[in-house]
């Protein structure tokens, strides 16, 4: 009978296994209980409680990298990588009558890490060898030399939604410690991953892996699956349980994890999220490119710990830019996708308007801390240019872990427990005597209300840069437009915030934006200009 011990292949054989003897009795135990435990929840707590063991036991241990990628896999194009793809079907529990099925991604291309997948039921843990007949090797990847043991990149997992019959795609784990989700109204968008090592540093970042998955059967109508992850690189090894709960317009997971360090890294971001930001408000884009907006997400919302809300619109800068919010006990933070009209979009391929937006609701370890907003330049939409991330200002310790628990919410659209009026819009135009006129849109019940002639106050602050004036308009859709005249004060992009109210009462959420002086340059996708290139050739 298998165990969790099945780990001690990936991580090297003879002495190597010696150091898991401790732990091994502890698995042994775990199965004897495993037998009486037929609940995935007691099942997945009490494997959790063992993998955290082992993750510790790791940590007093050198890091061991994972096995070289064959060349004829590493090595693949994009052209020969899309030829490989799962078989329907094929899933795990898919003879089943059971309420989630799940599959796998083939290693190659950028997936190159060596992931190991199990089953665990009520009585047995046991691994899931690869095997090619799970995938199969169209066109281009007909011919190509796999190994017959080349291992799995990741998993995905289906299952259905409230109401719903039919099965779907709904949760993605693939690539170093990623992860995605939609719910029936989305697709999928915004990444989240397990943890971000040395992220929006000027150096290279170290990106853990989750080396191994367990993955709990269901019960027959059961709403959630369990699944349990072994995360590890150089500098941190760490036990994760994760609880996946398909909704139609809210899907969650719930996330507890378990860090024990190898080494102090110099800055450790948690329930980290990648997403992408091309163009869209402020921004237009090139030429050729009928899309008015190409963005996973338009902005940053956080939820501070007094109850007041941020939004910072996102945008591409001409550099790396970070900008850090202080966040103690903070009630909430995420990339939200606010605007999901599809006129602004045009694009029934990618199918911008309906990215979820993804929220974390902070649970156990989030004392003093801050969230850092990573943007980048980015040369086409299939690079993800926008990063969030929570910093802890607890000092990190070799040895001592550190636990951490939270809430990933999957939605489209805005959140509905902010009930203040919001920023919906904003327009940048650049002058030639070098001011520039920043345009913010309001939108809001209480905003709607208000009498033209009794504009709400506009609090505002900036840095770098100067305001000049400020007028407001109210539109008969109900909205405010206030517009803002500013002068740079420094060569670098001015930072500015504005927030509305009427007499002591907030009207709106606070609106922040960073301003480069000079608008950053877009360029069509590569896809796009090779099509306008195949068009003119063929004239």
């Amino acid at each position: 009978m298998q165990t969790l011990l099945n780990l001690s292949a990936q991580f090297g054989r003879g002495a190597r296994q010696l150091r898991c003897t401790s732990v091994a009795l502890a698995f042994s135990a775990l199965f004897t209980h495993q037998m009486i435990a037929k609940e995935p929840e007691e099942t997945a707590a009490n494997q959790y409680h063992v993998l955290s063991k082992l993750a510790q036991e790791r940590s007093a241990q050198s890091y061991i990298p994972q096995p070289e990628v064959p060349a004829s896999v590493k090595d693949l194009t994009y052209d020969q990588f899309r030829y490989i793809g799962f078989r329907d079907g094929k899933e795990i529990w898919s003879n089943t009558t059971l309420p989630f099925r799940f599959g796998f991604y083939h290693k190659g291309y950028v997936h190159v890490d060596d992931v190991k997948i199990n089953v665990v039921s009520s009585e047995t843990t046991q691994p899931v060898p690869f095997s090619k007949d799970y995938f199969h090797y169209l066109e281009n990847a007909a011919k190509l030399d796999i190994p017959h043991d080349v291992g799995f990149a990741g998993f995905r997992v289906k299952g259905t939604f409230p109401d719903q019959s039919e099965l779907s795609e709904i949760f993605s784990f693939v690539g170093a410690s990623y992860f995605r989700a939609r719910t029936a109204r989305s697709v999928l968008g915004t990444s989240t991953r397990g943890l971000a090592i040395d992220c929006g540093l000027p150096k290279a970042e170290e990106f853990p892996v989750f080396r191994e998955y367990w993955i709990v059967e269901p019960r027959h109508g059961d709403e959630s699956l369990h699944v349990l992850a072994l995360l590890d690189s150089p500098s941190v090894t760490g036990a994760y349980a994760f609880i996946l709960t398909p909704g139609t317009d809210v899907t969650s997971i719930d996330v507890q994890e378990t860090l024990y360090f190898r080494q102090v890294p110099e800055k450790v971001g948690l329930a980290p999220m990648s997403s992408m930001w091309l163009w869209g408000d402020s921004l237009p884009g090139p030429d050729g490119d009928h899309r008015p907006e190409v963005h996973d997400a338009d902005g940053l919302q956080i939820n501070s710990e007094d109850g007041t809300w941020l939004w910072r619109a996102l945008g591409q800068q001409t550099y790396p830019s970070l900008v850090q919010f202080k966040a103690d006990n903070l009630k909430g933070f995420g990339l939200l996708q606010r605007d999901i009209n599809p006129e602004h979009y045009l694009d029934d391929e990618a199918l911008y308007h309906q990215r979820p937006s993804v929220w974390v609701r902070p649970k156990k370890g989030w004392e003093s801390g801050r969230v850092e907003l990573l943007e980048l330049p980015a040369p086409h939409e299939g690079i993800d240019n926008i990063a969030v991330w929570w910093v802890p200002e607890k000092e990190i310790k070799v040895g001592e872990p550190l636990e951490l628990s939270y809430q990933l919410s999957y939605f489209l659209g805005d959140l509905p427990e902010n009930d203040l009026g919001k920023a919906v819009a904003h327009r940048v135009t650049r002058n030639a005597d070098k001011t520039i006129k920043v345009e913010i849109d309001f939108r809001g019940p209480l905003l709607a209300e208000i009498p033209e002639d009794q504009a709400p106050v506009a609090e505002i602050s900036s840095i770098r840069g100067e305001v000049l004036s400020t007028t407001s308009k109210k539109l008969p859709s109900g909205n405010w437009t206030y517009s803002l005249l500013m002068r740079p004060t420094e060569e670098g992009p001015f930072e500015l915030r504005i927030s509305l109210k009427n007499e002591s009462r907030v009207l709106t959420e606070t609106w922040a934006y960073l301003c480069s002086l000079t608008a950053p340059e877009v360029a069509l996708p590569p896809w796009k200009v090779m099509t306008q290139e195949t068009k003119e050739s063929g004239k």
